[in-house]
């Protein structure tokens, strides 16, 4: 619960962090740090019930922030961890190359569900993406900082390591039936 929490907390001031740097980047150079924190959660932590609780508080999180539709982002940020934990057992993501490509992409899909949301839930509203130029542009530099904020995030999850994985595993040889 200890790990939750922190990390929850952790996910709230990456969203504070990303609005100031937002104020002061050029339009579309401010990398997705929540999204890159679920990431970072669905290639290093085991505990899916974990990842989804903390995706959910660091989308809602944004949600508060940003002034979107309150549970939007939380529920993309669901989608990309279960993305995460889902590509990372069928794909190494552990190096830098593949892991900024696939952020890449997943920033492009990540916008697509966030106007698509939109969308659906408000009336009379089309489906409108970023410009091309400023969302290439943010999906390059989300997957640029990837391997950083993935890094720091497998760090903070191993610090935070809880109490039962601290705790000496105890093993008992098979028994032998022979005589």
């Amino acid at each position: 619960m200890r790990r939750v929490v922190a990390l929850a907390a952790f996910a709230a001031l990456l969203a504070m962090v990303q609005g100031v740097a937002a104020a002061y980047l050029p339009l579309g150079w401010c990398p997705d740090l929540g999204l890159l924190l679920v990431v970072g959660m669905g290639l290093c932590w085991r505990s899916t019930a974990g990842g989804v609780l903390v995706a959910l508080l660091g989308g809602y999180a944004a949600d508060l922030l940003s002034g979107t539709l309150l549970g939007q982002h939380a529920l993309v940020r669901v989608v990309a961890y279960a993305l995460a934990r889902l590509f990372s057992a069928q794909i190494d993501l552990r190096s830098a190359l593949p892991q900024m490509i696939w952020v890449a992409l997943l920033a492009v899909t990540v916008a697509a569900l966030l106007a698509s949301t939109t969308t659906f839930f408000v009336p009379g509203a089309g489906f409108a993406l970023p410009p091309l130029r400023a969302l290439a542009v943010h999906a390059l530099a989300t997957g640029l900082a990837a391997p950083l904020v993935t890094g720091l995030t497998a760090r903070l999850v191993t610090l935070l390591g809880s109490e039962e994985e601290a705790r000496r595993q105890l093993h008992f040889e098979p028994r032998s039936f022979r005589t």
